[in-house]
């Protein structure tokens, strides 16, 4: 009997409709080929150099991690791994050295894998887990493959979410979008399409509501990976 692949897994679960189903089976997947007991994923924005917390898979239990926020500049192990898109794990005296006096780790924890989730040039998030299965060794061959799941993770959800905002995102929302996206302010975008400042406003609570973003700096950001802005 044919045990399907990662990577069959992959296709297989991009033909799910739910995006948020989507996120959360590529997690579980991961977890269950991969030598890691706890799975974090976040997305990330180049602007401001920004990683924002999503889920996290714990014991098997999904949990919210909004609360996450990090300038990726800040840790040098995150930083590293998005800037050559390659998947890193550090332990012991490395993991101290490269860790930043801003954080405090854990006693508890004694290893960091970092997956960094990417299209072409384009990074848009990341997979961290700090607790590895005992005995695992993290190999370059290991770790070449976790790059290749991240690569092919990015371009999924890349895809995904390409075919999905056009259909979210209305006419004006976008070119409202657009405005803000070469720094009109909101009476100058008023003025332009003739239109309230507080209309304005509407559309922009409405567009980053539909894209799932935090902010509006955020949804520009979404938008421009997603090539709807250029």
């Amino acid at each position: 009997m044919h045990t399907p692949t990662i990577y069959e897994r992959l296709e297989a679960i991009k033909k799910n409709p739910s995006h948020e189903k989507v996120i959360i089976e590529t997690l579980e997947a991961f977890s269950e080929v991969f030598p890691v007991l706890d799975v974090y994923l976040c997305r990330y924005s180049p602007i401001g150099f920004l990683g924002e917390g999503v889920i996290s898979l714990e014991q098997n239990e999904i949990k919210y991690i909004h609360d996450l926020r990090y300038d990726i500049r800040t840790l040098p192990t995150i930083e590293a791994a998005i800037r050559e898109k390659k998947a890193k794990y550090y332990e012991g005296r490395e993991l101290f050295e490269k860790t930043s006096s801003n954080y405090v780790i854990d006693s508890k924890v004694t290893s960091f894998l970092i997956v960094p989730l990417f299209s072409g040039n384009a990074v848009m998030g990341f997979i961290y887990s700090m607790n590895v299965k005992e005995g695992a060794a993290f190999t370059d061959e290991l770790l070449a493959e976790m790059t290749r799941f991240g690569e092919e993770t990015g371009i999924m959800l890349q895809s995904s979410l390409h075919n999905s905002t056009p259909q979210l995102l209305s006419k004006r929302e976008l070119q409202v979008m657009g405005f803000i996206s070469m720094g009109d302010t909101t009476k100058e975008i008023a003025d332009a399409l003739e239109i309230s400042e507080l209309t304005v406003k509407q559309y922009v609570k409405l567009a980053i509501k539909k894209l799932g973003a935090t902010n509006r700096t955020h949804a520009i950001a979404l938008l421009f990976r997603k090539g709807i802005l250029s």
